[in-house]
């Protein structure tokens, strides 16, 4: 790990994209997440956070499963997060059997409801538009492996203290990693609720 003893698809496709070899943060961050554990990955900007996203998760999701339910959610700050996170996914899994769906509050939460009904396995979205969807049982997490938080230091305050602590209170069992540039007093907020465990990974 983390690249040659990843899915032979996925390491394929990350060839085809001219990624071969992982980043020092890449080589930290990957085999933990994979181990299922808890995870603060902690790094600047550059060092490939995005990327560890993508192959922790993919790797992670088997291509298919019997039930339409989300499988992941990546919390971001905002919609153009929410949009460019989804245009990273998609060369990887059009490939995969696997969709992705991004949230966020100016789209009508009627017609989210409706897409995600029919079957995604991976939500991105900002954390106001996700609890709301949640909320109005507009997303069922009964099949939640994992929880991604994106760029943690970016995110609004507000959505630490509320909606990201609420839906974390849904899940029996779920892993939780959070992407930041440093680890700072707002990271804390979830350190004292359900990342008291996290292992920390810095670059």
């Amino acid at each position: 790990m983390p690249f040659k003893k990843l899915k032979p698809l996925l390491k394929d496709i990350l060839e085809h994209h001219n990624i071969t070899e992982a980043t020092p943060f890449q080589k930290k961050a990957i085999p933990k997440i994979k181990s299922g554990a808890n995870v603060w990955a902690v790094a600047p900007d550059g060092s490939g956070k995005t990327t560890a996203i993508i192959i922790s998760t993919l790797q992670k999701l088997k291509d298919y499963e019997e039930h339409d339910n989300p499988r992941v959610i990546i919390f971001v700050k905002d919609k153009a997060a929410a949009l460019e996170l989804e245009a990273k996914f998609e060369p990887y899994i059009k490939h995969m059997n696997l969709t992705s769906y991004s949230v966020y509050d100016e789209q009508l939460v009627q017609a989210q409801k409706d897409i995600i009904y029919e079957g995604v396995d991976i939500v991105i979205g900002t954390a106001r538009r996700i609890n709301k969807l949640y909320l109005m049982n507009g997303i069922n997490l009964n099949d939640m492996t994992t929880v991604i938080i994106e760029d943690a230091n970016f995110l609004p305050r507000i959505d630490f203290a509320k909606d990201i602590v609420r839906i974390s209170e849904a899940f029996e069992k779920c892993q939780y990693v959070v992407f930041s540039n440093v680890y700072d007093e707002k990271l804390k907020l979830l350190k004292n609720s359900f990342m008291y465990n996290g292992v920390l990974v810095q670059e």
